[in-house]
């Protein structure tokens, strides 16, 4: 009951998978992905790694208890720590003064998310649930200290990274590539491109 609820969840954040176990939130295609607090500060991250809520895997099974049921909470959070350890500003205040915060105000603001996210479930299909909030909000409180201190993690190299296709397109090898394939790879038949008045087997 002490968690204002009345913040905006704008746009909703959109995940990008770059390799196995590594997801990053690319600024850049999340234009308009921001937290504005009850207080009217607006919180929009930047890039970041995230692996949306570090709940453990025992828990997933729980109900709400999975690493996206909050994602907004959790990319707004994540985004507050690395602001930390990267040691510029996470949000904005009313008057577009840079902010900083402490890592009981990032945990707090969380909070804020999920309750915000709570109180509009025919927009998020969200349980309202006092008990889930409480939980969430001891666990980072409790725990989270060893993530706010460690050292920033750059995602530049991450996002940026060609994938080999791109890679290999620059490369004189690649008409012999292509060659090489097409003599080992077996390609079945094209079947027949009109359908049928039958089901199919």
């Amino acid at each position: 009951a002490k968690v204002d609820g009345r913040g905006v969840i704008v746009g909703r954040p959109c995940i990008e998978w770059v390799k196995p176990d590594k997801f990053v939130y690319d600024q850049e295609k999340n234009g308009t992905f921001a937290f504005i607090r009850p207080n009217k500060e607006v919180i929009q991250p930047g890039s970041i790694e995230t692996d949306g809520g570090s709940i453990p895997r025992l828990l997933w099974f729980q109900e709400d208890f999975s690493p996206w049921t909050y994602a907004p909470a959790y990319v707004i959070h994540d985004w507050m720590y690395e602001a930390h350890r990267r040691g510029v500003p996470a949000g904005i205040a009313p008057d577009g003064k840079p902010l900083f915060y402490t890592k009981e105000q990032a945990d707090w603001v969380m909070a804020e998310v999920i309750k915000s996210q709570m109180e509009k479930p025919s927009i998020y299909e969200t349980k309202k649930s006092a008990e889930q909030l409480r939980r969430i909000y001891w666990a980072v409180s409790k725990f989270g200290d060893t993530a706010w201190n460690e050292k920033a993690h750059p995602v530049d190299a991450l996002l940026r990274a060609p994938v080999i296709g791109d890679a290999l397109i620059n490369l004189p090898l690649l008409p012999a590539l292509s060659s090489l394939r097409a003599q080992i790879t077996k390609v079945p038949r094209k079947p027949e491109q009109k359908g049928t008045t039958t089901p199919q087997p």
